[in-house]
């Protein structure tokens, strides 16, 4: 695979926006959709499945998505096409991932067929779909993130990359957090969902700047051997990830922290809602101020990474967080505190902006890293299986994050605990961080070296 030049790396970054915003979209207004708040069910609004069955179908949905990315990574890794190992896939993969999002959100039963709890039926149908939805996901996104340790020679590179590709992710989140809700009050939630799901035709970026030679053999020229590195089997691929130290103290850490902010992510719309008394506009007012300042906090990340390195800057970043979840709560309205609810989240969420840049550019750049040291170090190339054991992680993860905010938002009080819970799950994170070896300053990287 061909190096890109710097002017191509937004571009080939742009990929995250799309089908970032759209995987944020189901994972923050799914549940919210098939279960609206109690606030939302007094004045009208359907209650689409029960609670228990949606749980269970999306746990289910999610863990054999899981099942799937193991395959597409080794797929991806040892693809042999005219075409290369990455492209192929992005393309197969682009259209079925935009059917299966828009399918989503039309279950077959509404109305009279509807009991007070919702119905069963809807639940198997958002099982199959979202498990059609994350198959598809995955299909583009596994060899999109994989490129990453090919298509750039080092770590700061990597960052640099990375954080391009968090500055369009957090467009996503923009519109996901901010915009869909202010939408939603105009435009009913599948109003919102066609307007805004154009923005996906940005992963047509990466398919147009990654460049890559021939994989079958007797087609590429002698200069080109490097795409065709030996396969490495599927289970041999994933013994050599698990064994890999750095990454396992790489993702013991991060699934921890990635609970926390699925569970954030997911019931900030319930927090707003039933705890707060805000509307959706307000919301999304509340959010802008979380999202808003990313651009900037990014700078500020990339500026801590060459002084302090990416480690300290993450770590850094987790402790921030927890406070900011831990000022959630003061905002109940049952407080009655002199600070309005609305304030207490915008304080909150500018507080939490820069460990949000963060926490989108890490997934990004850390496992990059480490497939590219490994490469060096063994002389096989399996990003793809490094993203592929990662995504496998967080989607147990966040469904494990999303089943148990279904189960404690049933509860009345349970809303309350959901800022708390987060904070908590940074700080373990933090601390299980502390062994990871990369991510060093870079002088101090080359004095090690």
């Amino acid at each position: 695979m061909k190096l890109i030049k710097r002017w191509q790396e937004p571009i080939y970054a742009l990929g995250s926006f799309g089908p970032g915003f759209m995987y944020q979209i189901v994972m923050a207004y799914l549940l919210y959709y098939y279960r609206p708040a109690l606030s939302r069910v007094e004045t009208g609004a359907l209650v689409l499945a029960p609670a228990g069955a949606y749980a269970v179908g999306m746990l289910v949905a999610r863990i054999l998505d899981g099942v799937v990315d193991i395959p597409i990574a080794t797929w991806t890794d040892n693809l042999k096409s005219k075409w290369g190992r990455r492209r192929p896939l992005m393309v197969l993969g682009f259209i079925p991932t935009i059917l299966s999002f828009l399918l989503l959100w039309y279950p077959p039963l509404s109305g009279n067929s509807l009991g007070a709890d919702g119905h069963w039926g809807n639940a198997i149908f958002v099982a199959v779909v979202s498990s059609l939805y994350f198959f598809f996901h995955t299909l583009i996104i596994v060899p999109y993130l994989a490129s990453l340790s090919e298509i750039v020679p080092d770590e700061q590179s990597r960052v640099r990359v990375a954080s391009w590709q968090t500055f369009f992710a957090t467009a996503g989140y923009v519109l996901t957090y901010v915009v869909a809700p202010i939408l939603f009050d105009h435009f009913g939630v599948r109003g919102t969902i066609w307007m805004l799901v154009p923005v996906f035709l940005s992963f047509i970026g990466p398919i147009m700047v990654i460049k890559e030679s021939s994989t079958v053999e007797g087609e590429t020229t002698p200069g080109e051997l490097h795409e065709q590195a030996a396969d490495v089997p599927l289970w041999e691929s994933v013994k050599l990830t698990l064994a890999n130290r750095t990454f396992r103290i790489y993702m013991g850490s991060v699934a921890v922290f990635y609970f926390g902010l699925q569970f954030f992510l997911g019931g900030i719309a319930f927090m707003a809602a039933d705890m707060m008394g805000l509307t959706d506009s307000q919301l999304g007012m509340m959010n802008a101020a979380a999202f808003a300042p990313v651009p900037i906090m990014l700078i500020l990340f990339n500026w801590l990474s060459k002084k302090k390195g990416a480690k300290w800057a993450f770590r850094l970043s987790l402790l921030v967080f927890a406070f900011a979840m831990l000022l959630f709560p003061l905002g109940w309205t049952g407080l009655n505190l002199p600070l309005s609810p609305i304030m207490v989240g915008i304080i909150a969420g500018g507080i939490g902006s820069f460990s949000i840049g963060v926490f989108f550019t890490i997934p990004y750049a850390f496992p990059a890293q480490i497939a590219a040291t490994d490469a060096k170090e063994t002389g096989k190339d399996r990003a793809g299986m490094f993203f592929a054991v990662q995504g496998v992680i967080n989607q147990f993860v966040g469904s494990l994050a999303g089943s148990v905010l279904a189960l404690l938002l049933g509860w009345e009080r349970g809303v309350l605990f959901i800022g708390p819970i987060v904070a908590v799950m940074c700080v373990v994170s933090f601390f299980l961080f502390k062994p990871y070896p990369l991510g060093q300053p870079k002088k101090k990287e080359e004095a090690a070296a």
